[in-house]
């Protein structure tokens, strides 16, 4: 293992020319946690797991700045500190991919903490392979000789990328009844347009239906909402301003009037792109445990679809008609 570490050392000195001994600087990236400007190795965390036996050097914290974690979310940084015999930090969210990530160790900083130490930072991408749940993120320091110290471990959430009110990371919270999702590969302007049994439409024009004249959807607290209405969480990729989500979601935290609910993809505007490729896919509430009462979320159907440039038309149609299903 030392040597390994060792030679992650000076892989970790030539990032900026580019690989060591023929490795190629982008291996890794498709990992379901992806680290800018890394080197990336296979297997296991160097160092001790967190709480077992001391040893040097050692991170002594690690954070992130972003307090919502999803898969498909880019350019999250994360940051912390280590002990200044350190001149790097391994990381890696534990079970989740085939290795870790080795990124330089900042400067001495003497303001942290009361002592001199070192502060590292780096960004990283969470594909949309990455687990959702309740994950640990897992730092070690390195020495100049290959050491490695004590684990530090974090705690992160990591949410569906479907509204779900927190129940990947607690299974006691209930997802919303039903929700529909629209997912595409290219950064163009889609739209998501549900419409209901009495011919309203849930689109990014009219976000919201099923509200008193007077109401608005609480999308913070979604529990004070009016029992069946429903919302679109998100317009991406407005105007073609690309906010790489590609994902819009239309939500009924209670169930919806019952009758039938028609579901389009509307290509509002190519923004230069030739075609894009849709999925749509409706998520239900199940109950796992009555007695315990926890819950989770299933697919309860998916279709898939293309549209192409000359479909776009502005918002001025509903777009592809795609599914229907029934809400008894």
């Amino acid at each position: 293992m030392k040597a390994r570490v060792r030679s992650a050392l000076a892989c970790v000195a030539c990032l900026a020319a580019g690989a060591c001994d023929g490795t190629r600087i982008t291996e890794g990236l498709e990992e379901p946690f992806a680290v800018h400007d890394a080197q990336f190795l296979d297997g296991e965390l160097p160092g001790l797991p967190p709480d077992e036996g001391t040893a040097a050097p050692r991170p002594t914290a690690a954070t992130t700045e972003t307090t919502v974690l999803r898969p498909g979310l880019p350019n999250v940084a994360f940051f912390g500190w280590a002990t200044l015999d350190a001149v790097s930090v391994a990381a890696r969210i534990e079970g989740q991919g085939s290795g870790y990530w080795v990124v330089p160790a900042g400067p001495p900083d003497p303001q942290v903490q009361g002592e001199p130490v070192r502060v590292w930072r780096f960004v990283a991408d969470l594909h949309r392979s990455l687990t959702p749940g309740r994950h640990r993120l897992l730092v070690s320091a390195l020495d100049d000789a290959g050491r490695a110290g004590n684990q530090v471990a974090t705690s992160l959430c990591i949410h569906r990328r479907v509204p779900d009110n927190g129940n990947a990371c607690d299974a006691t919270k209930a997802p919303p009844e039903v929700a529909v999702s629209l997912e595409w590969d290219r950064p163009v302007d889609l739209d998501l347009v549900v419409v209901t049994p009495s011919g309203e439409a849930i689109a990014a024009r009219s976000p919201a239906k099923g509200l008193g004249a007077e109401e608005k959807i609480n999308r913070s607290s979604p529990d004070k909402n009016p029992p069946g209405a429903g919302y679109l969480d998100f317009d991406s990729n407005s105007g073609c301003r690309i906010d790489a989500r590609q994902l819009e979601n239309v939500v009924f935290q209670e169930r919806p009037a019952p009758g039938s609910y028609l579901v389009y993809a509307n290509l509002h505007d190519a923004c230069g792109e030739p075609s894009v490729r849709y999925t749509v896919t409706r998520w239900a509430r199940a109950v796992v445990d009555p007695a315990a009462g926890t819950y989770e979320v299933v697919p309860a159907g998916k279709w898939s679809g293309t549209a192409v440039a000359i479909q776009a038309n502005g918002g001025t149609r509903l777009g592809t008609f795609v599914a229907e299903f029934f809400v008894p």
